[in-house]
Protein backbone atom coordinates (compact mmCIF):
# COMPACT_ATOMS: atom_id res chain seq x y z
CA UNK A 1 0.00 0.00 0.00
CA UNK A 2 1.38 3.38 -1.02
CA UNK A 3 1.18 6.18 1.52
CA UNK A 4 0.67 9.64 0.12
CA UNK A 5 2.82 12.21 1.87
CA UNK A 6 0.95 15.44 2.50
CA UNK A 7 3.05 18.49 1.74
CA UNK A 8 2.83 21.08 4.55
CA UNK A 9 1.25 24.43 3.79
CA UNK A 10 3.70 27.22 3.05
CA UNK A 11 2.22 29.28 5.88
CA UNK A 12 2.82 26.42 8.34
CA UNK A 13 6.40 26.03 7.16
CA UNK A 14 7.05 29.75 7.61
CA UNK A 15 5.51 29.69 11.07
CA UNK A 16 7.68 26.77 12.18
CA UNK A 17 10.82 28.36 10.74
CA UNK A 18 10.13 31.69 12.46
CA UNK A 19 9.50 29.93 15.78
CA UNK A 20 12.76 28.00 15.47
CA UNK A 21 14.61 31.16 14.46
CA UNK A 22 13.29 32.97 17.52
CA UNK A 23 14.62 30.24 19.78
CA UNK A 24 18.01 30.17 18.06
CA UNK A 25 18.49 33.93 18.09
CA UNK A 26 17.45 34.15 21.74
CA UNK A 27 19.97 31.45 22.68
CA UNK A 28 22.91 32.30 20.40
CA UNK A 29 22.47 35.95 19.44
CA UNK A 30 22.28 37.31 15.92
CA UNK A 31 25.90 36.80 14.93
CA UNK A 32 26.10 33.35 16.54
CA UNK A 33 23.06 32.00 14.69
CA UNK A 34 23.23 30.47 11.22
CA UNK A 35 20.53 29.58 8.71
CA UNK A 36 21.66 25.96 8.96
CA UNK A 37 21.03 25.93 12.71
CA UNK A 38 17.56 27.40 12.25
CA UNK A 39 16.74 24.88 9.52
CA UNK A 40 17.88 21.95 11.67
CA UNK A 41 15.86 23.17 14.64
CA UNK A 42 12.76 23.63 12.52
CA UNK A 43 13.21 20.23 10.86
CA UNK A 44 13.59 21.57 7.32
CA UNK A 45 16.39 21.96 4.80
CA UNK A 46 18.33 25.19 4.32
CA UNK A 47 16.62 25.39 0.93
CA UNK A 48 13.24 25.54 2.63
CA UNK A 49 14.43 28.46 4.74
CA UNK A 50 15.82 30.36 1.76
CA UNK A 51 12.67 29.74 -0.26
CA UNK A 52 10.66 31.52 2.45
CA UNK A 53 13.17 34.16 3.53
CA UNK A 54 15.92 35.96 1.66
CA UNK A 55 18.53 35.10 4.29
CA UNK A 56 19.44 35.51 7.94
CA UNK A 57 18.62 39.25 8.13
CA UNK A 58 15.09 38.70 6.81
CA UNK A 59 14.70 35.71 9.12
CA UNK A 60 15.73 37.83 12.10
CA UNK A 61 13.30 40.59 11.12
CA UNK A 62 10.45 38.07 10.95
CA UNK A 63 11.36 36.57 14.34
CA UNK A 64 11.75 40.02 15.87
CA UNK A 65 8.36 41.06 14.56
CA UNK A 66 6.80 37.89 15.97
CA UNK A 67 8.24 38.73 19.39
CA UNK A 68 7.13 42.36 19.20
CA UNK A 69 3.56 41.56 18.18
CA UNK A 70 3.19 39.02 20.97
CA UNK A 71 5.23 40.44 23.83
CA UNK A 72 5.07 44.21 23.40
CA UNK A 73 1.74 44.82 21.64
CA UNK A 74 0.25 41.92 23.60
CA UNK A 75 1.49 43.43 26.87
CA UNK A 76 -0.03 46.77 25.90
CA UNK A 77 -3.37 45.07 25.23
CA UNK A 78 -3.19 43.32 28.60
CA UNK A 79 -2.37 46.65 30.25
CA UNK A 80 -5.34 48.25 28.55
CA UNK A 81 -7.60 45.46 29.81
CA UNK A 82 -6.25 45.97 33.33
CA UNK A 83 -7.01 49.69 33.15
CA UNK A 84 -10.48 49.25 31.66
CA UNK A 85 -11.60 46.36 33.90
CA UNK A 86 -14.18 47.43 36.51
CA UNK A 87 -13.40 44.45 38.75
CA UNK A 88 -15.88 41.79 39.83
CA UNK A 89 -17.03 43.44 43.07
CA UNK A 90 -15.66 40.69 45.34
CA UNK A 91 -12.06 41.85 45.29
CA UNK A 92 -12.21 45.61 44.86
CA UNK A 93 -9.64 47.02 42.51
CA UNK A 94 -7.47 49.74 44.05
CA UNK A 95 -8.37 53.24 42.93
CA UNK A 96 -5.25 54.14 40.99
CA UNK A 97 -6.40 55.49 37.65
CA UNK A 98 -5.91 54.00 34.19
CA UNK A 99 -2.36 55.34 33.72
CA UNK A 100 -1.10 53.67 36.90
CA UNK A 101 -2.97 50.43 36.14
CA UNK A 102 -1.56 50.28 32.62
CA UNK A 103 1.94 51.12 33.82
CA UNK A 104 1.80 48.35 36.41
CA UNK A 105 0.71 45.79 33.80
CA UNK A 106 3.38 46.95 31.34
CA UNK A 107 6.13 46.75 33.96
CA UNK A 108 4.97 43.25 34.88
CA UNK A 109 4.83 41.94 31.33
CA UNK A 110 6.82 43.86 28.76
CA UNK A 111 10.21 43.22 30.35
CA UNK A 112 9.83 39.45 30.09
CA UNK A 113 11.28 39.62 26.57
CA UNK A 114 14.16 41.89 27.51
CA UNK A 115 16.60 39.66 25.57
CA UNK A 116 15.04 40.75 22.28
CA UNK A 117 15.70 44.49 22.58
CA UNK A 118 19.36 43.56 23.22
CA UNK A 119 19.31 41.38 20.09
CA UNK A 120 17.88 44.29 18.14
CA UNK A 121 20.82 46.39 19.28
CA UNK A 122 23.18 43.69 18.02
CA UNK A 123 21.38 43.62 14.68
CA UNK A 124 21.51 47.43 14.46
CA UNK A 125 25.29 47.25 14.85
CA UNK A 126 25.43 44.83 11.90
CA UNK A 127 23.17 47.15 9.87
CA UNK A 128 25.53 50.07 10.54
CA UNK A 129 28.26 48.20 8.64
CA UNK A 130 26.01 46.81 5.91
CA UNK A 131 24.10 49.61 4.15
CA UNK A 132 22.11 47.07 2.15
CA UNK A 133 20.24 46.16 5.35
CA UNK A 134 19.15 49.71 6.22
CA UNK A 135 15.85 49.42 4.33
CA UNK A 136 15.03 46.12 6.07
CA UNK A 137 15.74 47.63 9.50
CA UNK A 138 13.68 50.73 8.72
CA UNK A 139 10.75 48.64 7.53
CA UNK A 140 10.87 46.58 10.73
CA UNK A 141 10.82 49.63 13.00
CA UNK A 142 8.09 51.40 11.02
CA UNK A 143 5.92 48.27 11.16
CA UNK A 144 6.37 48.09 14.93
CA UNK A 145 5.42 51.74 15.33
CA UNK A 146 2.32 51.23 13.18
CA UNK A 147 1.26 48.32 15.39
CA UNK A 148 1.49 50.55 18.45
CA UNK A 149 -0.50 53.27 16.65
CA UNK A 150 -3.24 50.70 16.03
CA UNK A 151 -3.05 49.60 19.68
CA UNK A 152 -3.45 53.21 20.84
CA UNK A 153 -6.37 53.72 18.48
CA UNK A 154 -8.08 50.67 19.97
CA UNK A 155 -7.21 51.94 23.45
CA UNK A 156 -9.16 55.11 22.70
CA UNK A 157 -12.31 52.98 22.46
CA UNK A 158 -11.92 51.86 26.09
CA UNK A 159 -10.08 54.60 27.96
CA UNK A 160 -10.11 58.32 27.08
CA UNK A 161 -7.09 59.69 25.25
CA UNK A 162 -6.05 63.33 25.05
CA UNK A 163 -8.08 65.08 22.36
CA UNK A 164 -4.95 66.69 20.90
CA UNK A 165 -2.96 63.46 20.93
CA UNK A 166 -0.77 62.69 17.92
CA UNK A 167 -0.99 58.89 17.79
CA UNK A 168 2.24 58.47 15.83
CA UNK A 169 4.21 60.62 18.29
CA UNK A 170 2.70 58.80 21.27
CA UNK A 171 3.39 55.39 19.72
CA UNK A 172 6.99 56.38 18.99
CA UNK A 173 7.49 57.54 22.58
CA UNK A 174 6.10 54.26 23.94
CA UNK A 175 8.21 52.33 21.45
CA UNK A 176 11.41 54.05 22.57
CA UNK A 177 10.54 53.65 26.24
CA UNK A 178 9.88 49.94 25.96
CA UNK A 179 13.10 49.36 24.04
CA UNK A 180 15.35 51.55 26.20
CA UNK A 181 13.98 50.35 29.53
CA UNK A 182 14.25 46.71 28.46
CA UNK A 183 17.86 47.15 27.36
CA UNK A 184 18.83 49.02 30.52
CA UNK A 185 17.15 46.47 32.78
CA UNK A 186 18.80 43.60 30.90
CA UNK A 187 22.24 45.18 31.33
CA UNK A 188 21.87 46.21 34.98
CA UNK A 189 18.64 45.07 36.69
CA UNK A 190 19.66 46.64 39.99
CA UNK A 191 20.00 50.06 38.39
CA UNK A 192 16.56 49.82 36.77
CA UNK A 193 14.20 48.28 39.38
CA UNK A 194 10.68 47.40 38.36
CA UNK A 195 9.21 50.12 40.60
CA UNK A 196 11.17 52.77 38.71
CA UNK A 197 10.12 51.28 35.37
CA UNK A 198 6.49 51.42 36.48
CA UNK A 199 6.84 55.06 37.53
CA UNK A 200 8.39 55.95 34.18
CA UNK A 201 5.59 54.22 32.27
CA UNK A 202 3.04 56.03 34.44
CA UNK A 203 4.60 59.39 33.64
CA UNK A 204 4.50 58.67 29.90
CA UNK A 205 0.94 57.32 29.96
CA UNK A 206 -0.35 60.30 31.94
CA UNK A 207 0.70 62.42 28.96
CA UNK A 208 -1.29 60.18 26.61
CA UNK A 209 -4.49 59.52 28.52
CA UNK A 210 -7.07 62.24 29.16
Amino acid sequence: MTTTRVRPLRSDVREQIVAAAGEEFAERGYVGTSVAQVAARAGFTKGAVYSNFGGKPELFAAAMQEYFAGAVVGAFSDALAAAASPGDGTDPKPVEGPARAMAHALAENVLLGERWPTLLGEFRTVVAHEPALVALYAELRVTQREQLVDALRRAGEQVPLRTDLDLEVAATLLHLCVHSLSVERSAAPGAMPKALVESLFTHVLEGILA
